[in-house]
C-alpha cells in the first residue's frame, strides 16, 4: 500500500488517521528526541497524488522458481544426486488504486477476466505451534 506520514499540528491529534510519534533530531552535537503528530496518507500505488476512494485489488501471478529435485541417482560418496528444476507458482500480490487506476486495471484485465474459470480461494495453512521444552 502507498502511504506516506505527514507532520501535523498537535491541535489535529485524536483525529482519523492522525498519530503520535517522536522526531529525533541532533543539535550541537546533541541528540534530542521530541514528541510530533503525523497524519497517515494512504494513496493510488500507480497515481500517489490520488487519495481518496482507494480499493485493495488482490491477484495472483505466476513466476519461475527453482527448486533442488532428487534424480534417484546416488554419488559416489552415498549421497543422494540433486538438480535444478524451473517450476512456475503463484506469487500473491495487491495494490491500491483511486477510481481512474482501477477502471485502467479492469479494462486491462477483461479479456483475461472473460476467459478465466472460477476456482476456490487458496488456502493458508494454520501456522505451527511450537512446543514447550
Amino acid at each position: 500500500m502507498g502511504t506516506k506520514f505527514i507532520e501535523v499540528d498537535e491541535s489535529r491529534k485524536g483525529q482519523p488517521g492522525v498519530e503520535e510519534g517522536v522526531k529525533t533530531i541532533e543539535v550541537g552535537g546533541q541528540t534530542m528526541t521530541t514528541p510530533i503528530f503525523v497524519q497517515r496518507i494512504d494513496f493510488d500505488d500507480l497515481a500517489p497524488e490520488v487519495t481518496e476512494n482507494l480499493t485493495t485489488v488482490k491477484f495472483a501471478v505466476t513466476v519461475a522458481e527453482e527448486m533442488e529435485d532428487l534424480t534417484g541417482e546416488v554419488d559416489e560418496d552415498g549421497s543422494p544426486v540433486t538438480e535444478l528444476k524451473e517450476i512456475q507458482v503463484p506469487k500473491w500480490l495487491e495494490v491500491d488504486l483511486g477510481a481512474e487506476s482501477l477502471k485502467q486495471y479492469e479494462e486491462m484485465m477483461a479479456p483475461f477476466f472473460a476467459a478465466g474459470r472460477e476456482t476456490e480461494a487458496p488456502t493458508v495453512p494454520a501456522p505451527r505451534k511450537r512446543r514447550k521444552k
